[in-house]
């Protein structure tokens, strides 16, 4: 090594690579070091983490690392939430969120971190649905445009109230206020993860709201009624729920009608809501009127 005008120069040097790191990068896979058992147990965490670098990199979890998180899957319940959830956003901020929920899944993880989310394996759906609610969750999330973990969140869990409510089978099935039982679960999924307040209101309203129709008859004051229950800033954020609900169960990834209603929202925004709306406030009417408060 030598040194030359300040910069570092190697002439010649050695890789030194006890776990065979390299080779694993160049085989696309995550593996533990040594001993997966000892490695999880020093961290439970880790058991989380494997998943997450999976789909961040897309790469597969070796057998024998994967057999270790099954294994001590329960050791997850040791972790702190803060953490928990921190790892959860890293995986659904991922380019293969999907894939991780599934991971998760499969591996034994969820059932410790969203076990409501599992009710619905198996719970088929009539009419346009070609996916039961598990399935339909999944391919939600993953048709879902945004990029914002939370929104990504809320698509994923918009339905998770429906193994509650859910009557009749085939074409008679329904699963009426199921949006109220998802936003109640949402609330509860918010407090067990530590979300702060501003993130919990957001994935509450986000669910709630999710089931708005979009009927060419609606006058402006229900499309109104609707901004206004969603908030402003969360439109954006609510249709790409809807655009990953549509392609999440079978359907076109819009329709004249969501477009025409789009325009509409856009329209009756011309209009103010609130005072803070207003180009002019109290001040400025006292003082061109020259009156008093």
């Amino acid at each position: 090594v030598k040194n030359s005008n300040q910069n570092l120069e190697v002439d010649n040097y050695e890789l030194i690579d006890l776990f065979g790191g390299k080779n694993d990068i160049e085989q696309r896979i995550i593996r533990a070091v040594g001993n997966p058992d000892e490695r999880f147990n020093e961290d439970a965490l880790r058991l989380m983490r494997a998943v997450r670098f999976s789909c961040q990199l897309g790469f597969e979890i070796e057998p024998k690392t994967l057999a270790a998180i099954k294994k001590n899957a329960d050791l997850i319940r040791m972790i702190a939430q803060e953490r928990i959830k921190d790892e959860l956003f890293k995986i659904l901020a991922s380019d293969f969120p999907s894939e991780g929920i599934t991971l998760l899944y499969t591996s034994g993880l969820l059932q410790y971190i969203i076990p409501e989310l599992i009710k619905g394996y198996g719970l088929s759906q009539a009419k346009h649905h070609i996916y039961d609610v598990w399935g339909h969750s999944l391919m939600s999330l993953k048709n879902c445009p945004s990029k914002d973990p939370l929104v990504r969140l809320a698509t994923l869990i918009h339905d998770i109230g429906k193994p509650v409510v859910v009557k009749g089978e085939g074409e008679t099935q329904t699963f009426y206020n199921h949006e109220l039982i998802s936003a109640s679960v949402a609330c509860n999924l918010a407090k067990r993860l530590k979300f702060s307040k501003k993130e919990e209101e957001k994935l509450v309203t986000m669910v709630r709201w999710h089931m708005f129709s979009v009927d060419e008859r609606q006058t402006d004051s229900a499309i109104r009624r609707f901004i206004k229950n969603v908030g402003k800033e969360n439109i954006a954020d609510m249709l790409a729920l809807r655009t990953g609900d549509r392609l999440g169960g079978g359907a076109k990834e819009t329709s004249w009608r969501l477009e025409e209603y789009k325009k509409r929202i856009e329209e009756v925004q011309i209009q103010p809501f609130s005072v803070t709306d207003l180009k002019i406030n109290g001040r400025d009417v006292m003082e061109i009127l020259g009156i008093s408060p």
